[in-house]
């Protein structure tokens, strides 16, 4: 029964990453092309060469940046569209892992790894995060692994995983150490107190060993000082949040009301179960840090996702375990009869088809957010490379990926004073500050779409003239005398 469940179980969760992988790319994947293409043809040298500014330039994922190039010149866009499809697959199954390995109910870590799928699609993209996600889950395993097993490979694979991440999503890399803490802090508390519980529904593991989790963690840092790009890993976090992408960029912001009901509902629903159940210390640590974390970014949601859902799953089979409730016993013996493979193999070929033939028709750059015949034009008929362009913030990456030069882009930290030491550049374009632009930065064209403010000032202005136009997208020239 478990060699037929597990076979069924990493089908489904394939079949359902497939269908849930998003078809268009954002705008961060175009810019990610293009540099990987610069850094392996002329190296790092701390500079930005893609907009119309001179500013330095940190190269936070360079190594992300150079890998997603060569998978790109394999076959284009849609090489990196497998590569997404792959990286979804193994962040779930690297979920479904775990959760296989810590629950009694095989039934209940299938349930979770399925709505770890329908959580985190809508965050699955050309960006660097989705290889952060797979060092963070992978980070985790092997902690855990080793607390129960201190064999040193573990501690071998954490020591690399640092290395990885700070060269392939160096924002992110200070958060690796957070992982440890949960468990360093209940060591710590497990000598305060001589009874292995605090409470009847808080478990405290004492493991002895854990002192050597706490070097290699130490060890962990070492690598922030090997990279291309000089002191990025220990400031560039420092300078992200105190510069102005946190007050406009959508990942920084706080999750709308609705998604702070279901993240209020997921607490709610995990004190009940605690105490129905009982939780390990440093669950509850990870659980109440990732909370407040997911109720002040919306990029954090996906970082709750993959541990709290985990952990979600292991408390309701520790309540399972507790009122002797066996949910396997009937549901598997049913669903993975003949009868019921037979059900759920039809289910995931019905899944497949309809997804096939409703993406039959979707593009990987969609013409109504990317100025596609709009770029064209452009190269086909302005000195593209010398022209100073104005253009909206969501598209500056896909104009990048044509070699145009951009007034902004979706590198957000680049354009503010933290980064470039010279000019909020992000604010004054947020702040939609147009006239102040086009004066000091000697702006000859711009580019905007017809849904957005730049538009209709554009059309105001008597001194710019209307030299394109589609569905979507509008080009002005300055009237040159």
């Amino acid at each position: 029964m478990n060699k037929k469940y597990l076979i069924i179980s990493i089908i489904t969760i394939i079949i359902l990453c497939i269908c849930l992988t998003p078809i268009a790319f954002q705008n961060d994947t175009f810019y990610t092309i293009k540099i990987g293409d610069y850094i392996l043809h002329h190296g790092i040298d701390m500079q930005d060469h893609f907009s119309i500014h001179t500013l330095p330039y940190t190269y936070p994922h360079w190594l992300y940046d150079c890998i997603i190039y060569l998978i790109y010149t394999i076959s284009g866009l849609f090489s990196l569209y497998i590569f997404n499809i792959l990286c979804f697959i193994v962040i779930i199954l690297l979920i479904f892992y775990f959760n296989y390995k810590n629950n009694t109910s095989k039934f209940v870590s299938l349930i979770f790894a399925i709505l770890s799928i329908l959580t985190l699609s809508s965050y699955i993209a050309t960006r660097a995060q989705v290889i952060s996600y797979i060092i963070f889950i992978l980070e985790y395993i092997f902690i855990t692994n080793y607390l129960n097993n201190p064999n040193k490979k573990y501690l071998i694979g954490l020591v690399i995983l640092s290395c990885l991440l700070c060269n392939m999503h160096v924002a992110v890399w200070p958060f690796y150490f957070i992982i440890f803490l949960p468990f360093l802090v209940e060591k710590i508390i497990a000598k305060l107190f001589k009874k292995p519980k605090l409470f009847k529904c808080i478990e405290i593991n004492n493991y002895s060993h854990i002192k050597y989790l706490f070097i290699t963690m130490l060890i962990c840092i070492i690598p922030g000082f090997l990279t291309p790009i000089g002191d990025t890993p220990f400031t560039y976090l420092i300078n992200t949040f105190q510069g102005s992408s946190q007050q406009f960029i959508q990942e920084h912001l706080p999750p709308d009301l609705l998604e702070q009901i279901v993240l209020g509902t997921y607490s709610l629903a995990i004190i009940v179960l605690i105490i129905l159940g009982k939780i390990k210390l440093h669950h509850l640590f990870l659980i109440m840090g990732l909370t407040i974390m997911a109720f002040t970014s919306n990029r954090h949601i996906a970082l709750y996702t993959i541990f709290v859902f985990p952990i979600i799953a292991i408390l309701i089979d520790n309540i399972f375990n507790k009122y002797k409730i066996n949910v396997d016993k009937y549901i598997l013996k049913y669903s993975f009869s003949n009868i019921g493979i037979g059900i759920i193999c039809c289910i995931l070929l019905i899944i497949l088809v309809l997804t096939i033939n409703n993406n039959k028709d979707k593009v990987f750059v969609e013409p109504d957010f990317y100025p596609v015949e709009a770029t064209k034009f452009i190269k086909e008929n302005l000195d593209y490379e010398n022209i100073r362009l104005l253009n909206e913030y969501n598209y500056g990456s896909y104009l990048i990926f044509n070699d145009i030069p951009v007034f902004i882009d979706s590198r957000a930290d680049l354009y503010t004073i933290e980064f470039n030491n010279t000019k909020d550049i992000l604010t004054e374009y947020m702040n939609n500050n147009f006239y102040q632009i086009i004066k000091d930065y000697d702006i000859t064209h711009i580019i905007a779409s017809k849904e957005n403010n730049l538009y209709n000032y554009a059309r105001a202005l008597y001194d710019f003239q209307l030299i394109y136009e589609d569905e979507y997208f509008v080009i002005f020239a300055k009237i040159t005398i």
